[in-house]
């Protein structure tokens, strides 16, 4: 009973709160908040995070937001549950874009213990033959990933150096001191794992325009590309992911700042964070005051583009959440996600309700 209370408690609390930030009554916002879960199947805090109860959000883009069930039983027409792990394993996700000719960061290696392999071919199996890698990109940074993950958990980024007898190479997470050599780094991967395993790839050197944002981490976009009829894909919806100062990644559950961008020209919109369930309306970045609202993204349409044609030649996946960001040469391809958080369009005000319709269309 005791934790019912409390949940109820932080209900109300949530509501009065953003009824507050949002200019209304209680009243209102209670009945909004009950009709708008009623129809939809989705809870309180849905609607609080979408900010569907401040100025300016359009009555009907309330409806075009899909429950939990409806938008994962549209995910399993979609994309096959036995397809995913093509891209949720970075090693056959990394295979498929060299195959597919898509721009990515290039693969260095994939280390298991009796699996492991560098992209000559050679074993890479054990902390000598690690050693050997890492002096072959000596001055190098690099990103080390766990072979499956979400949320950027256990992905490291850091400069290959020598020690401080040059004897052996180390590897150093960028802002930090911390140094590893290839035992330690396998040991500091492997965590509490029966068997360490992950990917070294080359870390992503972005555009002038997004390291602005914040040079710390490599910034991108979630783009949410469907294919709604075959052969036509189209992006719905897309907001941009920055990182906080001192931290090399730009998830959203590391404290990162996620900004809706208008799809017709690439404006980026007032940002938030997960820290809380109220938009904080984020125009500049709290740690270091570089501007993000009211920017408009550099080569917007290409990157729209290239957004497509990914989805498109990807195999049995009709919807995804693809990361994309910003190089000199162009849009490249981060990860691609076959089931994205569907809070995302939350974030974004993106209409998860398509993936519903393109799920009852023949697809023919």
């Amino acid at each position: 009973m005791s934790s019912l209370f409390s949940r109820l408690r932080a209900l109300f609390y949530m509501l009065n709160k953003e009824a507050q930030l949002a200019g209304i009554s209680k009243t209102s916002m209670y009945r909004q908040t009950l009709q708008f879960c009623l129809k939809t199947g989705l809870g309180p805090r849905y609607f609080v995070v979408a900010g569907m109860a401040r100025q300016g959000f359009e009555e009907q883009d309330k409806w075009q937001h899909i429950s939990a069930k409806d938008y994962y039983a549209a995910l399993k027409v979609l994309n096959p549950p036995q397809y995913r792990k093509l891209t949720q394993s970075k090693l056959s996700e990394k295979a498929l874009y060299k195959l597919m000719h898509i721009p990515t960061p290039e693969l260095f290696g994939y280390f298991h213990p009796y699996k492991g392999f560098d992209n000559t071919g050679q074993p890479l199996t054990d902390a000598a033959q690690l050693e050997t890698l890492m002096s072959a990109h000596t001055d190098s940074t690099l990103c080390i990933k766990p072979i499956e993950g979400w949320g950027g958990a256990g992905v490291m980024a850091g400069r290959i150096l020598l020690d401080d007898n040059e004897q052996q190479p180390v590897f150093q997470p960028l802002h930090s001191k911390q140094q590893m050599n290839a035992r330690e780094l396998i040991n500091s991967c492997k965590g509490k794992a029966a068997n360490a395993e992950f990917v070294l790839e080359a870390y992503i050197q972005q555009s002038e325009q997004f390291m602005a944002m914040n040079p710390d981490s490599v910034n991108t976009l979630r783009i949410w590309v469907l294919e709604s009829s075959p052969g036509q894909a189209q992006v719905i919806g897309a907001y941009l992911r920055v990182g906080r100062a001192g931290s090399a990644i730009d998830n959203a559950s590391a404290g990162g700042i996620m900004c809706p961008v208008r799809l017709v020209d690439g404006k980026v919109e007032p940002g938030l964070t997960k820290y809380t369930p109220h938009r904080d309306d984020i125009t500049q970045h709290p740690d270091h005051n570089a501007q993000l609202a009211g920017m408009t993204l550099e080569h917007w349409q290409e990157i729209k583009s290239f957004a497509c044609k990914v989805l498109l030649r990807l195999p049995y996946t009709r919807f995804a959440g693809l990361d994309v960001t910003m190089t000199a040469q162009g849009p490249v391809l981060v990860e691609t996600n076959v089931a994205p958080d569907k809070d995302g369009a939350a974030h974004a005000n993106i209409p998860s309700i398509r993936l519903r319709e393109a799920a009852e269309k023949s697809y023919v």
